[in-house]
Parts: structure tokens; sequence; C-alpha cells
């Protein structure tokens, strides 16, 4: 009985220790869009890293949107990053879709910095499904038919909530940022649109880095994209684009709305 209770009241203080931690360093969190551009804003993020003094993870986390990671407790999350380090970074593209995620953050590191990365959502939604068959025949099997029409179909006749398989709905943005908003303060979420990003990497990394309380890059450099698949298995017909234009269009609607931009890119 007494080793048991010194366990658990060790486990405790590492798990105080950890919280405490968490809240004296700066967190920057980039939580989405998956197939956004997420993995490329990392590499121009790790390019400074070490002199940033910040600690930022190679591998997509997960720890807020996995009920297996988020029972290990702060101290779990903690042990990903470099203890000396002053800013903290997690590029985990499932965050801003996952609702659980989003509650997460806010009760562990609710002065957590959040970017988000939005790209057109119909050419999202081609890419992510040409990223999935690439992983081969388990994940085929798992999404069910490998026509992205009958993928979408089958999502929209399912009533689940939220998942990682989904394809459809990550693009409903709109959403999904009311949900952060709801959470955080506006000033700590920032909304930056894919297709600027690559246009202009180096401009627009420089903006999540002055966002994420980052000094400004004493020098210029480039850094190469990221899975950018040259040729997918999977195209669109002129048919299937006009269904997805169809069912995002209200939902694209209110993200100008939201965002006050136009998103002419799109």
């Amino acid at each position: 009985g007494t080793s048991a209770s010194a366990s658990s009241n060790n486990g405790e203080r590492a798990k105080e220790k950890a919280r405490e931690w968490l809240r004296t360093r700066k967190v920057c969190i980039v939580a989405g869009t998956m197939k956004g551009g997420t993995c490329t804003l990392r590499r121009w993020l790790q390019r400074t890293a070490w002199g940033d003094w910040l600690s930022l993870p190679r591998c997509e986390l997960h720890f807020f949107d996995s009920d297996e990671e988020w029972s290990l407790g702060p101290a779990r999350y903690a042990s990903w990053f470099d203890w000396r380090c002053s800013f903290i970074g997690d590029v985990t593209p499932s965050y801003m879709y996952l609702p659980v995620a989003t509650d997460r953050l806010r009760a562990l590191v609710p002065h957590a910095r959040i970017c988000l990365l939005l790209r057109n959502p119909i050419d999202r939604a081609l890419s992510q499904h040409n990223h999935d068959l690439a992983k081969g025949e388990v994940r085929r099997a798992e999404i069910a038919d490998v026509q992205l029409r009958r993928r979408v179909e089958l999502e929209l006749q399912r009533q689940r909530p939220p998942d990682r398989l989904d394809l459809l709905r990550r693009g409903f943005y709109s959403e999904q940022l009311a949900r952060l908003w709801a959470k955080f303060p506006r000033e700590q979420v920032l909304v930056l649109i894919s297709e600027r990003f690559r246009e202009k990497p180096g401009e627009q990394a420089s903006q999540v880095r002055k966002f994420f309380g980052l000094p400004p890059w004493r020098e210029e450099f480039s850094v190469p994209d990221a899975h950018v698949r040259e040729n997918y298995e999977i195209t669109l017909s002129a048919e299937d684009r006009a269904l997805l234009r169809e069912l995002y269009e209200a939902d694209v609607a209110r993200l100008k709305e939201m965002l006050g931009d136009q998103l002419h890119e799109w």
C-alpha cells in the first residue's frame, strides 16, 4: 500500500511539474489543415529552430487528438521537448478538425498561439484522397472505395463524430474556425491561405514567426516543399469538381465573411 501511494504521489508531482513547465513556455501550434502545407511550414520553422530556442519535433505528435496519448498526461507531452527551450512547437494538422483536440488544447495550454493554413477545400480533398491511396492496400480498405466521388457519398451517408479518415468534412473550415474562436481569443489564432504560402513561402513563414513571437530571420534562405505529389493516381472530372464546389459553397461563403477575405485564389 505504501509503495502504491508513493508511486501515485510521484506521478502527481510529475504531472504538476510538467503543467508548470508548459505554462512557462511559449507554445506554438500548427493545427491544420491536412494537406494544407503544414509539413513545409514545419521545415521553415525548423531551419533555425536551435538558434531560436524552439523545440519542434519532426513528427506529428497527436497528443491532443489521441485518447491514448492524452491519457498519459502532461508529462508525456512535455517529454517530446527539450526542457532548455523557450518555445515549443507542435505541427499536427488534425487538431483543428477533431473537436476533442480543441477542448484539450484549451485545458492544458490556454496561452498557446495557433496557426492554421487553409487550402482550397476541393484541391485539399483531392490531395488527401491521393495521399491516402498512396499509403497502400490497408488504407484503401479503410476508405472503402478508391473513387473519390463514392467516398464523398459514403461520408455524407454516415452519421458519426468527426474521424481522422474523413475527407469531405475536413474542408468545412468555417465551423472548425468558429470552434477555435469559441475556445481561444482571436488574437491567439492566425489564419493563412495555403495558396499564398506556396506562392511566397518566405514572406508567409516570416508572418508566422512574428505571430509566434520568434525573432526575425537574419538571412534569406529557401526550403523545399514537403509531400508535394506531382502525379495524382486519381484526378477530378469536371462533374466531380462541380459536385464538391456545390457541397463547399455555403461554407466558403461563411469563411469569407468570418475572415473578411474574398479568397480570390479559390
